[in-house]
């Protein structure tokens, strides 16, 4: 009889590719849900339904900026809130609490269908590949460092996915990150801020781009945490596969003749 792994397998745990390490993973739907909120496709990252991220979260700054959200925002928390309803452009606000609802309900099935492919996976073990070379890169699943990318992520959103080997989703984040630095002016901000001069740095602030930066780093540090996490479970889990594989057990029959029926007495 052949065994399981003579076949191909129906579902795989993880995919090495240029791109780097692309795994199912069990998440609280809830959580997924939450980031979405947080920023629409961030959701989407995490279950690595990247296409959807990168467009949900492009939309998400392109129709924030036109509706002039985070603006209005600004004005509510600071309590000015004749001026928040003044900003809102009704043409635009409406188009993105659409896609903004869909974006949190989507990302919640998708967490739900990709649990249960996750385990589905699990029961089924399939082998997997422990690295990949490739003319323009070499990808290995390896041990990582979760603190590590954590604090890449934090001083700048997007290295820690390039420590990852997220070379995509890395530089995504590199350009997002340095746009809305350069938008807000946070990094003058900061600078006036060391010399001692608070009034010039609050005055430089662009809120409508700095209200971004908050869910952003926050994203950036729990999905290259994630990410390292997954490197560290699969590089075990390949182990011992591998392991399994070259030293296979070998049942000890300690008692069989005396078990035998037709054994000599």
């Amino acid at each position: 009889m052949s065994s399981l792994q003579d076949h191909p397998p129906r579902r795989q745990q993880a995919l090495l590719s240029l791109d780097g390490l692309t795994s199912l993973r069990w998440q609280d739907p809830k959580i997924i849900a939450w980031w979405s909120a947080s920023f629409p496709g961030f959701g989407h990252f995490l279950l690595h339904q990247f296409i959807r991220g990168f467009l949900l979260s492009a939309w998400e700054v392109a129709i924030n900026s036109l509706a002039r959200i985070n603006e209005a925002i600004y004005y509510s928390f600071s309590g000015q809130f004749e001026l928040a309803a003044q900003v809102i452009e009704p043409r635009w606000a409406f188009a993105y609490a659409i896609v903004y609802l869909f974006a949190i309900w989507d990302s919640y099935l998708k967490a739900i269908d990709a649990n249960k492919q996750y385990h589905l996976a699990k029961l089924e073990g399939a082998r997997i590949t422990s690295n990949l070379i490739k003319p323009w890169t070499i990808t290995n699943i390896s041990f990582k460092r979760p603190g590590a990318a954590m604090v890449c992520s934090f001083v700048f959103p997007g290295l820690g996915q390039l420590y990852n080997n997220r070379i995509a989703l890395g530089f995504y984040g590199v350009l997002w990150w340095f746009i809305y630095m350069t938008m807000s002016r946070s990094h003058e901000a900061v600078l006036y801020l060391i010399l001692g001069k608070l009034s010039k740095s609050t005055a430089l602030l662009n809120p409508h781009w700095l209200l971004f930066m908050p869910s952003v780093i926050g994203g950036s540090v729990y999905d290259a945490c994630m990410t390292a996490q997954d490197h560290n479970r699969l590089f075990r889990l390949e182990q011992k596969q591998y392991l399994a594989e070259k030293y296979p057990h070998f049942p000890l029959r300690l008692f069989e003749k005396e078990n035998d029926p037709h054994a000599d007495h």
